[in-house]
Protein backbone atom coordinates (compact mmCIF):
# COMPACT_ATOMS: atom_id res chain seq x y z
CA UNK A 1 0.00 0.00 0.00
CA UNK A 2 2.79 2.41 0.90
CA UNK A 3 4.59 1.53 -2.32
CA UNK A 4 1.46 2.32 -4.35
CA UNK A 5 1.05 5.65 -2.59
CA UNK A 6 4.71 6.47 -3.20
CA UNK A 7 4.38 5.57 -6.87
CA UNK A 8 1.22 7.66 -7.22
CA UNK A 9 2.89 10.64 -5.56
CA UNK A 10 5.90 10.30 -7.84
CA UNK A 11 3.73 10.19 -10.96
CA UNK A 12 1.75 13.22 -9.79
CA UNK A 13 4.93 15.19 -9.19
CA UNK A 14 6.24 14.25 -12.65
CA UNK A 15 2.95 15.34 -14.25
CA UNK A 16 3.05 18.70 -12.44
CA UNK A 17 6.65 19.35 -13.49
CA UNK A 18 5.86 18.33 -17.06
CA UNK A 19 2.86 20.66 -17.19
CA UNK A 20 4.95 23.47 -15.83
CA UNK A 21 7.53 22.96 -18.57
CA UNK A 22 4.85 22.92 -21.27
CA UNK A 23 3.31 26.07 -19.87
CA UNK A 24 6.69 27.80 -19.99
CA UNK A 25 7.27 26.57 -23.54
CA UNK A 26 3.89 27.93 -24.66
CA UNK A 27 4.62 31.26 -23.01
CA UNK A 28 7.92 31.53 -24.89
CA UNK A 29 6.18 30.86 -28.19
CA UNK A 30 3.52 33.46 -27.40
CA UNK A 31 6.23 35.95 -26.52
CA UNK A 32 7.91 35.28 -29.86
CA UNK A 33 4.63 35.81 -31.71
CA UNK A 34 3.92 39.15 -30.07
CA UNK A 35 7.35 40.66 -30.76
CA UNK A 36 6.43 41.58 -34.34
CA UNK A 37 4.59 44.67 -35.57
CA UNK A 38 0.87 44.91 -34.81
CA UNK A 39 -2.11 47.25 -35.13
CA UNK A 40 -4.70 48.57 -32.67
CA UNK A 41 -7.88 50.26 -33.88
CA UNK A 42 -8.01 53.92 -32.79
CA UNK A 43 -11.15 55.23 -34.48
CA UNK A 44 -13.39 54.94 -37.49
CA UNK A 45 -15.52 57.54 -39.20
CA UNK A 46 -19.22 57.25 -39.78
CA UNK A 47 -20.38 55.87 -43.14
CA UNK A 48 -20.88 59.13 -45.05
CA UNK A 49 -17.61 58.74 -46.97
CA UNK A 50 -19.06 57.14 -50.08
CA UNK A 51 -16.67 54.70 -51.74
CA UNK A 52 -13.62 56.29 -50.14
CA UNK A 53 -10.51 55.25 -52.09
CA UNK A 54 -7.63 57.40 -50.87
CA UNK A 55 -6.52 59.38 -47.82
CA UNK A 56 -3.84 62.04 -47.43
CA UNK A 57 -2.64 63.68 -44.20
CA UNK A 58 -1.59 67.33 -44.22
CA UNK A 59 0.76 67.92 -41.29
CA UNK A 60 0.57 71.72 -41.57
CA UNK A 61 -3.21 71.96 -41.15
CA UNK A 62 -3.64 68.66 -39.27
CA UNK A 63 -6.23 67.74 -41.88
CA UNK A 64 -6.97 64.38 -43.46
CA UNK A 65 -8.23 64.61 -47.04
CA UNK A 66 -10.41 61.76 -48.33
CA UNK A 67 -11.11 61.01 -52.01
CA UNK A 68 -14.66 59.69 -52.44
CA UNK A 69 -15.50 57.96 -55.71
CA UNK A 70 -19.18 57.83 -54.77
CA UNK A 71 -20.13 54.55 -56.49
CA UNK A 72 -18.70 53.64 -59.93
CA UNK A 73 -14.88 53.35 -59.72
CA UNK A 74 -14.34 54.27 -63.39
CA UNK A 75 -17.55 56.08 -64.34
CA UNK A 76 -17.56 59.70 -65.53
CA UNK A 77 -20.57 60.71 -63.45
CA UNK A 78 -19.25 63.92 -61.84
CA UNK A 79 -20.52 62.88 -58.41
CA UNK A 80 -17.13 62.27 -56.78
CA UNK A 81 -15.90 64.56 -54.02
CA UNK A 82 -13.11 65.32 -51.54
CA UNK A 83 -13.83 65.35 -47.79
CA UNK A 84 -11.89 66.77 -44.85
CA UNK A 85 -11.43 65.04 -41.48
CA UNK A 86 -9.68 66.11 -38.31
CA UNK A 87 -7.13 63.84 -36.66
CA UNK A 88 -9.83 62.33 -34.43
CA UNK A 89 -11.75 61.01 -37.42
CA UNK A 90 -14.52 63.60 -37.31
CA UNK A 91 -15.79 64.80 -40.68
CA UNK A 92 -15.29 68.57 -40.70
CA UNK A 93 -16.43 69.12 -44.30
CA UNK A 94 -18.06 66.27 -46.20
CA UNK A 95 -17.99 67.82 -49.68
CA UNK A 96 -15.05 70.21 -49.56
CA UNK A 97 -14.53 69.81 -53.33
CA UNK A 98 -17.21 68.46 -55.69
CA UNK A 99 -17.50 67.87 -59.43
CA UNK A 100 -15.01 65.01 -59.75
CA UNK A 101 -15.97 61.61 -61.14
CA UNK A 102 -13.83 58.91 -59.54
CA UNK A 103 -11.09 60.62 -57.48
CA UNK A 104 -8.32 58.33 -56.30
CA UNK A 105 -4.66 58.95 -55.39
CA UNK A 106 -3.71 62.35 -53.96
CA UNK A 107 -0.59 64.37 -53.29
CA UNK A 108 0.22 67.88 -52.09
CA UNK A 109 2.82 70.46 -53.09
CA UNK A 110 3.13 74.23 -52.73
CA UNK A 111 -0.47 74.88 -51.75
CA UNK A 112 -1.94 72.59 -54.39
CA UNK A 113 -3.71 69.26 -53.93
CA UNK A 114 -3.31 66.91 -56.90
CA UNK A 115 -5.92 64.20 -57.47
CA UNK A 116 -6.20 61.48 -60.11
CA UNK A 117 -9.60 61.36 -61.80
CA UNK A 118 -9.81 58.62 -64.47
CA UNK A 119 -8.07 60.46 -67.33
CA UNK A 120 -7.43 63.82 -65.67
CA UNK A 121 -4.82 64.87 -63.17
CA UNK A 122 -6.75 67.52 -61.25
CA UNK A 123 -5.01 70.42 -59.48
CA UNK A 124 -6.89 72.00 -56.57
CA UNK A 125 -5.94 75.32 -54.98
CA UNK A 126 -6.27 74.53 -51.27
CA UNK A 127 -6.57 78.11 -50.00
CA UNK A 128 -9.15 79.09 -52.65
CA UNK A 129 -10.96 75.74 -52.33
CA UNK A 130 -11.41 75.33 -56.07
CA UNK A 131 -10.12 73.35 -59.04
CA UNK A 132 -7.36 75.44 -60.60
CA UNK A 133 -6.23 73.16 -63.43
CA UNK A 134 -6.76 69.83 -65.16
CA UNK A 135 -4.22 67.82 -67.14
CA UNK A 136 -5.79 65.38 -69.58
CA UNK A 137 -4.10 62.04 -70.36
CA UNK A 138 -5.11 60.29 -73.58
CA UNK A 139 -5.96 56.63 -74.34
CA UNK A 140 -8.00 55.82 -71.22
CA UNK A 141 -5.11 55.39 -68.74
CA UNK A 142 -7.39 54.83 -65.71
CA UNK A 143 -5.24 56.99 -63.45
CA UNK A 144 -4.87 55.62 -59.95
CA UNK A 145 -2.19 56.49 -57.40
CA UNK A 146 0.01 59.56 -57.13
CA UNK A 147 3.25 60.64 -55.46
CA UNK A 148 5.23 63.90 -55.54
CA UNK A 149 8.98 64.45 -55.29
CA UNK A 150 10.48 67.16 -53.05
CA UNK A 151 11.01 69.24 -56.22
CA UNK A 152 7.31 69.13 -57.06
CA UNK A 153 7.42 66.56 -59.87
CA UNK A 154 4.12 64.65 -59.86
CA UNK A 155 4.30 60.94 -60.69
CA UNK A 156 1.01 59.13 -61.24
CA UNK A 157 0.10 55.60 -62.23
CA UNK A 158 -2.18 54.37 -64.99
CA UNK A 159 -3.82 51.08 -64.11
CA UNK A 160 -4.93 50.57 -67.70
CA UNK A 161 -1.82 52.02 -69.35
CA UNK A 162 0.58 50.26 -66.93
CA UNK A 163 2.71 53.37 -67.13
CA UNK A 164 4.08 55.91 -64.69
CA UNK A 165 3.02 59.30 -66.04
CA UNK A 166 4.80 62.48 -64.99
CA UNK A 167 3.80 66.13 -64.64
CA UNK A 168 6.79 68.47 -64.67
CA UNK A 169 6.82 72.16 -65.56
CA UNK A 170 3.26 71.93 -66.80
CA UNK A 171 3.90 69.07 -69.25
CA UNK A 172 2.78 65.44 -69.12
CA UNK A 173 5.31 62.77 -70.18
CA UNK A 174 5.91 59.04 -69.59
CA UNK A 175 8.41 58.26 -66.83
CA UNK A 176 8.29 54.45 -67.05
CA UNK A 177 6.40 51.74 -68.92
CA UNK A 178 5.72 48.21 -67.67
CA UNK A 179 4.08 46.29 -70.55
CA UNK A 180 4.27 43.04 -68.58
CA UNK A 181 2.38 44.57 -65.65
CA UNK A 182 -1.24 43.67 -65.00
CA UNK A 183 -2.65 46.79 -63.28
CA UNK A 184 -0.19 49.35 -61.96
CA UNK A 185 -1.49 51.04 -58.82
CA UNK A 186 0.42 52.33 -55.76
CA UNK A 187 3.39 54.70 -56.11
CA UNK A 188 5.77 56.17 -53.54
CA UNK A 189 8.67 58.50 -54.41
CA UNK A 190 11.93 57.85 -52.57
CA UNK A 191 15.45 58.96 -53.45
CA UNK A 192 16.36 55.50 -54.77
CA UNK A 193 13.38 55.39 -57.13
CA UNK A 194 9.63 54.93 -57.26
CA UNK A 195 8.23 52.09 -55.20
CA UNK A 196 5.20 50.58 -56.90
CA UNK A 197 2.34 48.18 -56.23
CA UNK A 198 0.78 46.18 -59.06
CA UNK A 199 -2.86 45.37 -58.32
CA UNK A 200 -3.19 42.56 -60.86
CA UNK A 201 0.12 40.88 -60.08
CA UNK A 202 -0.26 41.48 -56.32
CA UNK A 203 3.39 42.53 -56.10
CA UNK A 204 5.45 45.33 -54.55
CA UNK A 205 8.73 46.55 -56.01
CA UNK A 206 10.89 49.42 -57.25
CA UNK A 207 11.09 51.40 -60.48
CA UNK A 208 14.81 52.04 -60.88
CA UNK A 209 15.91 55.67 -61.23
CA UNK A 210 18.51 54.92 -63.89
CA UNK A 211 16.87 52.63 -66.45
CA UNK A 212 13.21 52.87 -65.29
CA UNK A 213 12.85 49.09 -65.08
CA UNK A 214 10.40 47.43 -62.67
CA UNK A 215 11.91 45.07 -60.11
CA UNK A 216 9.68 42.89 -57.90
CA UNK A 217 10.49 42.68 -54.19
CA UNK A 218 7.45 41.07 -52.52
CA UNK A 219 4.67 38.94 -53.95
CA UNK A 220 1.31 37.52 -52.82
CA UNK A 221 -0.09 40.86 -51.63
CA UNK A 222 -3.71 40.19 -52.67
CA UNK A 223 -4.46 43.10 -55.03
CA UNK A 224 -1.64 45.38 -53.88
CA UNK A 225 -2.84 48.96 -53.62
CA UNK A 226 -1.36 51.69 -51.37
CA UNK A 227 2.21 52.12 -50.07
CA UNK A 228 3.63 53.98 -47.07
CA UNK A 229 7.13 53.99 -45.58
CA UNK A 230 7.59 54.18 -41.82
CA UNK A 231 10.32 55.64 -39.62
CA UNK A 232 12.62 52.61 -39.61
CA UNK A 233 12.68 52.32 -43.40
CA UNK A 234 10.20 49.45 -43.68
CA UNK A 235 6.97 49.61 -45.65
CA UNK A 236 3.28 48.88 -45.26
CA UNK A 237 1.39 47.84 -48.39
CA UNK A 238 -2.37 47.47 -48.53
CA UNK A 239 -4.17 44.69 -50.36
CA UNK A 240 -7.44 46.06 -51.69
CA UNK A 241 -9.51 43.04 -50.68
CA UNK A 242 -8.81 43.84 -47.02
CA UNK A 243 -5.22 43.14 -46.03
CA UNK A 244 -2.35 45.19 -44.66
CA UNK A 245 1.16 43.80 -45.07
CA UNK A 246 4.32 44.89 -43.25
CA UNK A 247 7.32 44.67 -45.62
CA UNK A 248 10.80 44.34 -44.13
CA UNK A 249 13.18 46.51 -46.19
CA UNK A 250 16.21 44.32 -45.38
CA UNK A 251 14.99 41.09 -46.96
CA UNK A 252 11.55 42.05 -48.39
CA UNK A 253 9.73 39.47 -46.30
CA UNK A 254 6.13 40.30 -45.41
CA UNK A 255 4.02 40.03 -42.24
CA UNK A 256 0.24 40.16 -42.32
CA UNK A 257 -0.89 42.98 -40.01
CA UNK A 258 -4.62 42.99 -40.69
CA UNK A 259 -7.17 40.89 -42.58
CA UNK A 260 -10.73 42.18 -42.92
CA UNK A 261 -11.74 40.26 -46.04
CA UNK A 262 -14.35 38.20 -44.18
CA UNK A 263 -16.03 41.42 -43.04
CA UNK A 264 -16.00 42.75 -46.65
CA UNK A 265 -13.91 45.72 -45.51
CA UNK A 266 -11.38 46.75 -48.14
CA UNK A 267 -8.03 48.47 -47.62
CA UNK A 268 -7.37 50.92 -50.44
CA UNK A 269 -4.84 53.79 -50.77
CA UNK A 270 -3.45 54.24 -47.26
CA UNK A 271 -1.48 57.03 -45.56
CA UNK A 272 0.60 57.26 -42.38
CA UNK A 273 1.14 59.86 -39.66
CA UNK A 274 4.67 59.23 -38.30
CA UNK A 275 4.35 61.59 -35.32
CA UNK A 276 1.64 59.40 -33.79
CA UNK A 277 2.39 56.15 -35.67
CA UNK A 278 -1.15 56.22 -37.04
CA UNK A 279 -2.09 54.28 -40.16
CA UNK A 280 -5.07 55.66 -42.09
CA UNK A 281 -7.08 53.13 -44.10
CA UNK A 282 -9.89 54.02 -46.55
CA UNK A 283 -12.28 51.09 -46.82
CA UNK A 284 -13.83 51.70 -50.25
CA UNK A 285 -17.38 50.20 -50.34
CA UNK A 286 -17.43 50.06 -46.53
CA UNK A 287 -17.65 53.88 -46.70
CA UNK A 288 -15.42 54.66 -43.74
CA UNK A 289 -11.85 55.63 -42.92
CA UNK A 290 -10.35 53.55 -40.13
CA UNK A 291 -7.27 54.58 -38.12
CA UNK A 292 -4.87 52.14 -36.48
CA UNK A 293 -1.97 52.63 -34.09
CA UNK A 294 1.11 50.87 -35.43
CA UNK A 295 3.01 49.05 -32.67
CA UNK A 296 6.65 48.32 -33.44
CA UNK A 297 8.89 46.08 -31.30
CA UNK A 298 11.40 48.88 -30.64
CA UNK A 299 8.66 51.22 -29.42
CA UNK A 300 7.20 48.86 -26.81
Amino acid sequence: MNFKLLLLASLSLTFIISCGKKKDEIKVIEDEITTGPSLDLLWKTDSLLTTCESVLFDKHSQTIYVANINNGPWEKDNNGFISKLNINGEITELKWIEGLSAPKGMGMFNGKLYVNDIDNLVEIDIADQKISNKYFVEDNPQLNDLTISPKGVVYFSGSNSNKVHKLENGSITIEADNPSGKRLNGLLWQKEGLYYADFGESVFGLVNNEDHTFKKYSEGLNNADGIVRIENGDFIVSGWKGELHYINSNDWTKTLLLDTKDQSISAADIDYIPETQTLLVPTFFHNRVMAYKLNLPDSE
